[in-house]
């Protein structure tokens, strides 16, 4: 055999066992669920994750609408503290 068929086995088996790790991960699951007809995700875990997002974007809303507040504020020039050094 030629060191360019030995390479070529070499890759060639590299290449099969990647794409059967790949296969059989996450996305296997996910091809095996679409071609068997059922597209919908696992269960629960969407909703749990909605809820999550929702809780912070309430959050963050909350947040900007205090910074606005307090940007709006008026404030005289000397009312600002020019900080104080060690």
């Amino acid at each position: 055999m030629s060191p360019d068929q030995v390479f070529a086995i070499v890759m060639g088996s590299i290449a099969a066992w990647t794409i059967a790790r790949v296969f059989r991960g996450p996305l296997g699951e996910a091809l095996a669920r679409r071609i068997g007809g059922t597209h919908e995700p696992p269960a629960g875990r969407g909703d749990e994750q909605v809820a999550e997002l929702q809780a912070r974007l309430a959050e963050l809303e909350e947040r900007l609408d205090f910074a606005e507040r307090v940007l709006l504020q008026e404030r005289s020039p000397g009312e600002l503290d020019r900080g104080s050094a060690p």
